[in-house]
C-alpha cells in the first residue's frame, strides 16, 4: 500500500510502502525513513507518483506547498493533511481547497495519525466496492429495462390484437410484434377443420417443420438460432434467434411464449366467433323456412278442414240420417277441426322455442363482437421504451 508523503516545511517528497505514519511529534520526517525520500524534477513527474500510489498525506507547516505540484493531485486520490500548530492562515485555505478527506492537528500522535490514514483508506475501498456494485447494478438495470421494453411490446400487442375479428390480420399484426424484437417469424395456426399459415410464401422446409411440429409432445424448442413455439392451436418458428448471446436468447424465448399464448387465445376468439356466425345464420334460415311451412300448412289444413266439415253437413242432410247419426258424424268434423288447433298450438310452441335460441345466439354473437378499427395500410406498429 503505497503512499506519498509531502512536506511543505522542507519541501521533501517520500514513496513509502507502508501504512503507518513516518512524522515525528513535530511534523517532521523520521530519520529511518530517509530511503524512501524521492527527487522530482517537476509537478508532471510528482502527478505520475500520485498515480501510482494509494494515498496522499500532506504536512503542512509554516510554508504553502508548490502550487503546481497541488494541482497536479489527481481529484479522486484520498488525501489526508497534518496540520502543524501555528500553521498560518495562507497555508490552512490552500488546503481546504483540496477537499481533504481528513486532517490532524499537531502535535502527532501515532496511534492518532494511522487512525486517520487507515479510515480514509477504508473509505476508499468501499467507495471502490460501491463503483462496482454500482457498475453491476446497471448491468442488472440494463437488462431490467431491456425486459420492460420487450414486456412493453408484449403489452402493447395484446392491446391491439383485443379487437381484431379475422385470422390473417391477427397474423399479420404478430408477425409485426416479432420484427419489433428484431426476429423473423413464421405463424401457423391449427383447427380440427382447417391449417392457416403465415406467411404464404413460407418455405417448404419451415412449413413441414411446423407440421411436424403439431405431432411434438414439446412445448418450447430451440436449436441454434431455430426457436419453435408448439401451442395446442398456436406455433410459432424463429429462424434467427440471438443463440450467441444466451441471457438475450433466453430471455426472448420468455416473451415470445406470451406472444404465442396471446395469439393463440385470440385465434379461438376468432374461430369460435365463425362458428357462432355460421350456426345463427343457420339457425336464422331454419327458423325462416320453418316460420313460411308452418304459415303454408296452416292456412292449407285450415281451408281443407273447413270444407272438409262443409262438405260433411251438407252429406249429413242429404243421407238421411238420423239425428243420433248426424251429430255423431259433426262431431267427428268438429274434433278434427280441434286436432288441427292442437297441431297449431305445437307448431306455435316450436317457433317460440327457435326464437329463444336465435336470440340468444344474437346475444352471444353481440358479447364475442368487436369494434374492430381499420388499420391504415403498412404502417408499422414499433413500440420503444427506452
Amino acid at each position: 500500500m503505497d503512499k506519498l508523503w509531502y512536506f511543505s516545511e522542507t519541501g521533501q517528497i517520500f514513496w513509502v510502502p507502508s501504512a503507518d505514519s513516518i512524522v515525528d511529534e513535530n511534523g517532521l520526517p523520521k530519520f529511518e525513513v530517509a530511503e524512501f525520500e524521492v527527487k522530482l524534477k517537476d509537478a508532471v513527474e510528482f502527478g505520475t507518483f500520485c498515480d501510482r500510489s494509494d494515498q496522499i498525506i500532506l504536512v503542512s507547516s509554516s510554508q504553502e506547498f508548490a502550487e503546481d505540484y497541488v494541482r497536479a493531485i489527481p481529484i479522486t486520490m484520498p488525501r489526508v493533511a497534518l496540520i502543524k500548530s501555528g500553521t498560518p492562515a495562507p497555508a490552512r485555505e490552500q488546503l481546504d481547497k483540496l477537499e481533504l478527506d481528513a486532517y490532524v492537528l499537531g502535535p502527532f500522535d501515532v496511534a492518532v495519525v494511522n487512525t486517520a490514514l487507515a479510515r480514509t483508506m477504508d473509505d476508499k475501498n468501499s467507495l471502490i466496492a460501491l463503483q462496482e456494485e454500482l457498475k453491476n447494478y446497471s448491468s442488472i438495470a440494463f437488462t431490467a429495462m431491456s425486459s420492460a421494453s420487450e414486456m412493453g411490446i408484449v403489452a402493447f400487442y395484446a392491446q391491439s390484437v383485443q379487437n381484431i375479428s379475422n385470422m390473417d390480420r391477427l397474423a399479420q399484426q404478430t408477425l409485426r410484434c416479432l420484427k419489433d424484437l428484431s426476429v423473423q417469424g413464421f405463424i401457423q395456426f391449427t383447427f380440427e377443420d382447417s391449417v392457416h399459415i403465415y406467411p404464404e410464401t413460407m418455405p417448404k422446409t419451415y412449413s413441414d417443420l411446423l407440421e411436424w411440429t403439431c405431432t411434438s409432445e414439446h412445448r418450447i424448442v430451440s436449436h441454434g438460432r431455430f426457436l419453435i413455439f408448439n401451442f395446442e392451436n398456436a406455433q410459432i418458428l424463429i429462424a434467427d434467434a440471438p443463440a450467441e448471446d444466451p441471457d438475450k436468447c433466453g430471455r426472448l424465448r420468455d416473451v415470445i411464449a406470451h406472444i404465442v399464448s396471446i395469439a393463440e387465445a385470440r385465434a379461438k376468439t376468432i374461430k369460435v366467433n365463425g362458428l357462432l356466425k355460421e350456426q345463427q345464420d343457420n339457425t336464422r334460415m331454419v327458423m325462416m323456412l320453418l316460420e313460411m311451412a308452418s304459415r303454408d300448412n296452416r292456412n292449407s289444413v285450415k281451408t281443407i278442414m273447413t270444407d272438409l266439415s262443409m262438405s260433411l253437413r251438407e252429406i249429413a242432410t242429404g243421407l238421411d240420417l238420423n239425428l243420433e247419426q248426424e251429430t255423431t258424424m259433426l262431431a267427428l268434423s268438429e274434433k278434427a277441426l280441434e286436432s288441427l288447433e292442437c297441431l297449431h298450438e305445437t307448431t306455435d310452441a316450436v317457433e317460440v322455442h327457435f326464437r329463444s335460441l336465435l336470440l340468444q345466439l344474437d346475444q352471444a354473437a353481440k358479447l364475442l363482437k368487436t369494434d374492430e378499427v381499420a388499420e391504415v395500410a403498412e404502417i408499422e406498429s414499433s413500440v420503444e421504451l427506452f
